[in-house]
């Protein structure tokens, strides 16, 4: 995806008018908070009917003007779409050969029916501006054509008795969202030099190919949830990379309640080591100034975010070459007792994540075989055994692999996001390599080399960033530390460079 995509994602169900949406983005940049991504959610069509791929101009007079607006505040907007539409709508006459039959939903399961679905969505939201698309409700919910103008709802259990122009539904049921992400992909594609962005609820084995996040559905909030929802992640994001969940629930408790702030602020700071960092609800509105005295602390943990972004970025580079960002300790680790330990992952190649998913601020962690190192103490902790953590609401429970080095973007200072100069964090000793991964940040350039790869190696005492590798070359002052403290300062220019270190 584009670095952008694993920015700071802003949502609700739902910013009524696009003055609400601009001025969500314009308070983000006077509080001087972090943002890559606001998110425009359904009923915008109003007068026009359900999914007209068209904008109510009561509410939304300007569409094109909304996104440029945006766009000059340094914010890309996503929009949500879907797979069925209203009877009365325009764009369901254009599509009648291409439903299913006996019903409002498009058929994706021809080539046909998925070029025309992507051509009317280009031409109509597309067009407009916006840098990706939400494909809500992609089971899908599936609509039949009487009662109203939305028709009668029967979730999919239409679609199996349909047949459509692949066979009987019965049997494509479960791909649709493989086929509903795969027009959109491969449309997108054949048009756009940028990539593709694309939000949906759900999958289907091999829709990882199309590079399509999925999002964990309507969730609740309370504490239950939340740790089902990592015991999920880490499950599904083992086999599919790009997952995310509504970051305090979608049925959401009240930001002015301390009890509902103090979940909140635990999902948050998960949701900082999720692959796609996301906040979406219904109910009460969950921008980082609706949570009164705990809005540094929200902010503080988008900041963090960024901070990680070299980190993440280069994890999602590894995810190209084939090894998921979110993993279960047991695909790093053969302990035997990481087997039981179902809330706590790896989350790209050296850090060690375990969420708070209860009251109050201690957990106990889990911490494998060889040395590890608490992120934000550096203390040296032994592994192969559990320890007790204590941990304020501001932070999360990290660990870092001994060995590895861990690049970091320097702290965060307002809405200033320049990175330089990058933080090279060398955690104990011991030999090791890794990598450090950049490209121009969207486009598809980096399918032709267009990147620059700096190889990092670890050994006896030496750290060693080895000539780059790609066509592109960027220039980076590194700041190393050891034990918390910076080392010494290095400055890379694509060629070789080796240092001591003690």
């Amino acid at each position: 995806m584009p670095r952008w995509a694993f920015g700071y994602w802003q949502s609700k169900e739902r910013y009524a008018t696009q003055y609400e949406l601009l001025e969500v983005v314009a308070e983000f940049r006077r509080r001087k908070i972090p943002i890559d991504v606001v998110v425009q959610d359904w009923m915008y069509w109003g007068k026009y009917g359900w999914n007209a791929l068209k904008f109510d101009e009561s509410t939304h007079p300007d569409p094109s003007l909304m996104t440029t607006e945006a766009h000059r505040m340094g914010v890309k907007v996503i929009v949500s779409v879907w797979s069925n539409f209203g009877v009365s709508t325009d764009v369901v006459k254009e599509l009648r050969p291409h439903l299913v039959p006996g019903s409002l939903n498009y058929d994706p399961s021809s080539p046909e029916g998925r070029r025309a679905y992507w051509e009317l969505v280009d031409q109509r939201i597309l067009s407009r501006g916006f840098d990706g698309l939400w494909l809500d409700a992609s089971e899908p919910e599936f609509f039949k054509p009487t009662g109203g103008d939305r028709g009668t709802y029967t979730f999919y259990t239409g679609l199996r008795d349909s047949v459509l122009k692949a066979g009987r539904g019965s049997r494509y049921v479960n791909a649709y969202p493989l086929l509903h992400t795969s027009g959109v992909y491969e449309g997108w594609k054949s048009k756009y030099s940028t990539r593709p962005v694309v939000l949906t609820r759900s999958a289907y084995l091999g829709q990882n190919r199309t590079g399509a996040i999925v999002w964990s559905g309507d969730i609740h909030h309370d504490w239950g949830v939340l740790k089902a929802q990592v015991q999920a992640g880490i499950n599904f994001s083992f086999i599919y990379p790009y997952w995310t969940t509504d970051t305090g629930g979608f049925f959401s408790g009240d930001p002015a309640d301390e009890s509902y702030r103090e979940i909140f602020l635990r999902w948050l700071a998960w949701s900082v080591f999720c692959p796609v960092m996301r906040v979406h609800g219904t109910s009460y509105p969950k921008e980082p100034w609706r949570f009164g005295k705990d809005e540094e602390i929200v902010k503080s943990l988008i900041e963090l975010r960024y901070r990680f972004l070299p980190y993440i970025y280069t994890a999602a580079w590894e995810v190209t070459k084939g090894t998921p960002m979110m993993r279960p300790l047991a695909a790093d680790f053969q302990d035997e007792e990481v087997l039981d330990v179902d809330d706590q992952y790896m989350f790209g190649p050296s850090l060690m994540v375990s969420p708070i998913t209860f009251p109050g601020g201690r957990r106990e962690v889990y911490i494998p075989r060889g040395k590890w190192y608490d992120f934000w103490t550096w203390e040296e902790v032994e592994g192969g055994k559990s320890v007790e953590v204590e941990v304020p609401l501001d932070r999360i429970p990290l660990h870092v692999r001994g060995g590895s080095v861990l690049p970091l973007g320097r702290p965060i200072e307002g809405a200033d996001l320049e990175q330089d100069p990058l933080e090279l964090r060398l955690y104990g000793e011991g030999s090791s390599s890794s990598e450090l991964y950049e490209d121009e940040g969207d486009g598809l350039g980096y399918e032709k080399g267009e990147y620059q790869v700096v190889p990092i190696t670890r050994s006896e005492g030496e750290l060693r960033l080895s000539d780059a590798i790609g066509n592109l070359r960027r220039e980076h002052t590194f700041r190393i530390l050891v034990g918390g403290r910076v080392w010494t300062e290095l400055r890379y220019v694509g060629r070789e460079i080796r240092v001591e270190v003690q």
